[in-house]
């Protein structure tokens, strides 16, 4: 099997994984999580997003978490929907930005109020901004894989648009299973002709794990060339624009088939459990993840 020697695991749980969350966690908690999971290894984090209260409560908070973080030897991404978004994100000290919009109509009106084509001519400018600023910016592209709306995208609509965010100058593009719906053939496949077409596009993938599939998508992503991964502490995660997506791929199992396979993430296993731990006291429920139930079980099997 053709294997990399080393993946990066972008932890996206204080985001992605806290927006759906029925409890809203308090802005003291989230910073304390984010302070464990720098200490579990992970050098990047997405955050926070910077997206209207109104529709995403449970990060309206945006502002003092990075705030409150942007000292520690990681770095902070927020998801920015927009030029607000953008403008709160900088002023708020964030060394990143994700830039999301979706590859299918349907979703991206949803999600943005905007078609796919509407929302990259918005995020041309703001491009040439965060070059600008120097910070770190990616693309997230939703729907990569199908969509709850329009179905199944087809990889020529995916090529044109990596295309069109090459030109606009990301050099990060990351591809979204929004809901789960991938398989194997399907993402060794797209990503292998992706990857041969743009040899130098550092390209992420974000699985959700809504019929079991995720982590077999990461072993086919990692035959096709991919190291870079998206997941979520505890699986935690949703889309609120995507009806019947669960949760995003467990870091806990991720880190874990790495570690097994013989791959380097950088990451504490020992630390990351305990900031399992801590996760599952803030928000007052099982975690899905199958490595820290398995580890939780032993715990109290020899306690």
């Amino acid at each position: 099997m053709n294997m990399p020697i080393e993946v990066k695991i972008i932890e996206v749980g204080p985001r992605d994984g806290l927006q759906n969350e029925p409890t809203n966690l308090s802005t003291d908690k989230k910073i304390a999580l984010i302070h464990k999971l720098v200490e579990s290894g992970f050098k990047e984090i997405e955050a926070t997003s910077f997206v209207n209260p109104k529709w995403i409560p449970n990060l309206a908070d945006a502002e003092e978490v990075i705030k409150a973080v942007r000292h520690l030897p990681a770095t902070f991404f927020a998801l920015v929907p927009n030029e607000r978004g953008y403008n709160r994100a900088i002023q708020s000290g964030g060394g990143g930005v994700t830039f999301v919009l979706s590859a299918t109509d349907s979703h991206c009106k949803k999600n943005l109020n905007s078609t796919t084509k509407e929302s990259l001519n918005r995020l041309a400018p703001l491009v040439q901004r965060a070059q600008k600023d120097k910070v770190q910016y990616r693309a997230s592209l939703s729907t990569v894989f199908g969509c709850p709306f329009d179905g199944n995208p087809g990889i020529e609509r995916i090529v044109q648009i990596v295309g069109e965010l090459k030109k606009m100058g990301f050099k990060r593009i990351g591809l979204c299973d929004t809901i789960g719906v991938a398989n194997p053939v399907q993402v060794y496949t797209w990503m292998t002709k992706l990857k041969e077409l743009y040899l130098d596009v550092e390209f992420e993938l974000h699985f959700h794990d809504t019929y079991g599939r995720g982590l077999a998508n990461v072993i086919a992503g990692l035959q096709a060339g991919v190291s870079s991964f998206d997941s979520s502490i505890g699986g935690l995660g949703g889309c609120p624009y995507a009806p019947g997506a669960t949760g995003n791929i467990s870091t806990e199992d991720l880190a874990s088939l790495l570690a097994e396979m013989g791959i380097e993430t950088e990451i504490n296993h020992s630390k990351m459990l305990e900031t399992s731990n801590v996760l599952r006291e803030f928000i007052g429920k099982d975690l899905d993840s199958k490595i820290w139930r398995v580890n939780r079980a032993s715990s109290s099997v020899h306690s």
